[in-house]
């Protein structure tokens, strides 16, 4: 499969940056889709070859050709994917790439200014490239608003669990930047911040980041996004997705908000979600019962040491090579302890405001009952503050599909489905009712 790694020439910024966001450098746009290959002409193993150029990236203000095989980058000799991207990573937009390569048979070496990322643009609404400091580094914080010259209300998104960049400069259909596309157009002002060490974000490398810290990274965002001029502070929400709707409601009781959206998330214990979700998940695939329940015995054990005894996940696999499956989860050994610690309940309860819970039936991660659990604990609290939506045709992925069967089976295949144009519209319409 080939696998796209991008670093684009901006020819004209018309983006607000503050001061301490100049100084945040953008990441490059090296533009090139590339594939592992074997070679008689390159000794020593496979090579890369770069099997597409994209317009206007530095590739391609360079040079840089379709059958183009890479022998090494900054003297490091490349023979994966891997190898390149681990020496693009480092990089930011303005620094050169020393790139040696075979094109025809023969040997090319050139120096490659790299040019960044394009920045995400719609002629609809602005969108607004700053950066706020967490832990003493700087944080990319992506942000759009309508056009008109007024105090506007307000979402912070945050997303789901992992290790990606909040931002789709070269996809405007990927699912995030359609919802808050779409509440931007309803009237909202909305931020997305960027997990430590990913997009342009400076900071300790994401996998290694706890929950705290990550948490810490939306607190700055909520606190300037609230500070801003154009929006009304005591308008502002925090819209969460996945794991967004465990970290929300964390940063609500750190600073307070209007109200809360989480959809497709967890809300009774870290734990039974695990154990009820692999379940779920290995029935779809068909394993048959004797084996789902051997199976569930494994994941069983396996989630009590890592959640409960809190041993290293290593260590685990070292001594149950089996657990290695189970625990295949993005995120590093001490965010997902910390999330296994969480009174849920409590945390909502305590939280005091509207709350907006949206499951789609399609969705297989997670279940009608983890939302009305945080429905009805806060409810006993505040009667009719919160109120759960249940969308038939939604999945986890926030895509249009008919059923979880279906989602499951996209997913495994790699098929992704068209975002689902009815969740903004949902979600801005219960916003809107709590502006007063």
């Amino acid at each position: 499969m080939l696998r796209v790694f991008t670093l684009m020439l901006v020819s004209c910024l018309t983006y607000a940056f503050p001061a301490e966001a100049k100084d945040l450098a953008r990441r490059p746009f090296l533009g090139i889709a590339m594939k592992t290959v074997e070679s008689d002409e390159i000794s020593g193993g496979p090579t890369v070859q770069i099997d597409r150029v994209i317009e206007n990236s530095s590739a391609s203000v360079a040079d840089l050709r379709s059958g183009d095989m890479v022998v090494s980058m900054d003297g490091r000799k490349i023979g994966s994917q891997e190898d390149v991207i681990a020496t693009i990573k480092p990089k930011r937009a303005g620094d050169v790439l020393k790139i040696s390569f075979l094109r025809d048979g023969h040997p090319v070496s050139k120096e490659v200014p790299l040019i960044g990322l394009p920045l995400e643009k719609s002629s609809d609404f602005e969108t607004i490239y700053e950066a706020v400091i967490v832990d003493g580094t700087k944080r990319r914080t992506i942000t759009t608003r309508p056009r008109e010259a007024t105090r506007f209300p307000a979402v912070l998104f945050v997303g789901g669990i992992g290790c990606y960049s909040m931002e789709s400069p070269l996809d405007d259909q990927e699912v995030y930047r359609q919802l808050l596309s779409s509440l931007t157009r309803q009237g909202f002002v909305t931020m997305r911040v960027e997990k430590s060490g990913m997009g342009d974000s400076e900071g300790p490398p994401c996998a290694t980041v706890d929950l705290d810290a990550e948490t810490r990274g939306y607190i700055a965002g909520l606190n300037e996004l609230k500070n801003k001029p154009y929006v009304d502070p005591d308008r502002v929400f925090i819209v969460g997705h996945s794991i967004g709707g465990i970290v929300g409601p964390l940063v609500a009781a750190q600073v307070p908000v209007r109200g809360i959206v989480a959809m497709e998330t967890v809300g009774t214990t870290w734990f039974e979600y695990e154990l009820i979700n692999r379940r779920r998940q290995l029935r779809l695939a068909g394993t048959a019962p004797e084996v789902l329940g051997r199976q569930m015995q494994v994941k069983q054990w396996c989630m009590h040491r890592l959640l409960i005894e809190r041993e290293a996940r290593e260590e685990i696999v070292q001594r149950r090579p089996e657990c290695k499956e189970e625990l295949q989860i993005p995120t590093a050994d001490a965010y997902l302890q910390q999330i296994a610690a969480l009174d849920l309940p409590g945390l909502w309860a305590n939280l005091k405001i509207d709350a907006l819970l949206i499951y789609g039936s399609a969705d297989y991660l997670t279940s009608t009952e983890e939302h009305l659990a945080i429905a009805e604990v806060v409810n006993v609290e505040r009667p009719a503050s919160a109120t759960f939506i249940e969308i038939s045709d939604l999945d986890h992925y926030m895509t249009r599909v008919e059923s979880q069967r279906e989602s499951f089976d996209r997913k495994h295949s790699d098929r992704p489905a068209a975002y689902h144009d009815g969740l903004g519209t949902t979600i801005g319409r219960w916003l809107k009712d709590r502006l007063g």
